[in-house]
C-alpha cells in the first residue's frame, strides 16, 4: 500500500517558460500596434489636411483671396480647426491673396499615403513625404 500521494501541479520551471513566453508574444505584438498607431495617427493628418482645404476653398469662394490665418475658418465653414494628433496645429501661411501652403509632419515612410488626399489647386512644395506641403502649383 503506498502512502505518498502525488500532488499535481505546475513546476516553478514550467510557470517561468509560460511567463517568458508570453512576455515574448505581447511585445512583438506591442512592436506591431506601434506602427498601426502611426498609420492611424496619419490617416488621420490626411482627413484634417483635406477638411482644412475644403474649407480654405470655401472662404476663397466667398471672399476671391484666402484667409491670413486659418481660425478666420471656424465656425463659419469648419466647425473647429482639427488639431494635429500628435500636439500642435497643422502649418498654415497664406502666399498672397491666391496661394496657400498648408503642412503636416507624416510618421511613416511611405509613399502611398499621399493617394488618398486630392490636390486640388494644390500641389507637392516638399522633397519628401515625411514633410507635407499643399498648396497652389
Amino acid at each position: 500500500m503506498k502512502n505518498i500521494s502525488k500532488i499535481k501541479g505546475f513546476t516553478l520551471i514550467e510557470l517561468l517558460v509560460v511567463i517568458a513566453i508570453i512576455g515574448i508574444l505581447s511585445s512583438i505584438i506591442m512592436v506591431s500596434l506601434q506602427g498601426a498607431k502611426s498609420k492611424s495617427r496619419d490617416a488621420k493628418r490626411i482627413s484634417d489636411i483635406a477638411q482644412i482645404q475644403l474649407a480654405l476653398e470655401q472662404y476663397f469662394n466667398k471672399y476671391d483671396s484666402y484667409p491670413s490665418s486659418t481660425a478666420s475658418l471656424s465656425p463659419d465653414y469648419i466647425s473647429t480647426i482639427p488639431l494635429d494628433p500628435s500636439g500642435g496645429s497643422y502649418g498654415y501661411s497664406a502666399v498672397g491673396s491666391f496661394d496657400y501652403v498648408l503642412h503636416t509632419k507624416f510618421e511613416s515612410n511611405n509613399p502611398s499615403i499621399l493617394d488618398g488626399l486630392s490636390s486640388g489647386k494644390g500641389g507637392f512644395a516638399c522633397d519628401h513625404v515625411k514633410d507635407y506641403c499643399m498648396g497652389p502649383k
